[in-house]
């Protein structure tokens, strides 16, 4: 259920690939991968590895037309789920000073494959960004992860980047789930977090997480801090 490219800054460095279409364009690549050790994993607020450590990792590709494709993995825990291996791909351009990400994310499962339920998800996804604040809307076209009706489950949230320095930034995030067809399992997801570049590719960070509403019960709810420790390449 990755998070990380769509509500936190991600640090990463790039390599274009130039490409060769016929005889007399050129079409740029650009390409870059990930993989950081974080102290837990929180999806949208709620505990993934039940306080375990996790270790997640990603590639992308981008063109400079404003198309992307990638792919971002982790470990998890909960039922006899193991590993999430997520598939992305999108469209994003500028109106003036607005710039704007249209895409699809599809959350897989490998464990999953032909139990019941079925939590493999996907989901379509508008991102707006002015400046130092950006907004998302998300709507689940399959059910959200085995739970709820056939599709309409949303998320939408708000984020806001405030550099403190060259290499520090603060960033604050707001989040509400409307969970399609189950009664009193809306809740809401804050996060206020510190990320540091420490140079050659490698930072580190710290999130400050709660949640709210009826949804946010139990121990996958609670507040909490997750540390990491990335490289970008």
């Amino acid at each position: 259920m990755r998070n990380k490219f769509l509500t936190t800054v991600c640090c990463v460095s790039v390599m274009q690939i130039p490409l060769t279409i016929g005889s007399a364009a050129k079409a740029e690549w650009e390409s870059s991968a990930n993989v950081g050790i974080f102290s837990e994993y929180r999806f949208r607020g709620a505990k993934q590895t039940e306080d375990a450590p996790a270790i997640q990792g990603g590639f992308d590709l981008s063109h400079s037309s404003g198309f992307y494709l990638g792919n971002w993995n982790s470990n998890v825990e909960f039922g006899n789920t193991s590993i999430e291996v997520d598939f992305y791909a999108g469209y994003a351009f500028d109106v003036g000073e607005l710039s704007i990400d249209i895409g699809d994310l599809y959350y897989y499962y490998p464990d999953n494959t032909g139990q019941t339920p079925n939590i493999n998800s996907n989901e379509i996804y508008v991102i707006g960004s002015y400046g130092a604040i950006s907004a998302g809307y998300h709507y689940f076209t399959t059910e959200w992860f085995g739970v709820g009706d056939d599709s309409g489950t949303t998320y939408m949230q708000i984020n806001a980047e405030f550099p403190l320095s060259d290499t520090m930034t603060l960033s604050a995030h707001a989040g509400s789930s409307s969970i399609e067809g189950v009664t009193g399992a809306d809740y809401e997801d804050y996060s206020v977090s510190l990320a540091m570049d420490v140079g050659n590719g490698y930072s580190v960070g710290i999130d400050f997480i709660d949640n709210s509403g009826d949804g946010a019960v139990g121990p996958a709810f609670s507040s909490g801090a997750v540390i990491s420790f990335s490289k970008s390449m």
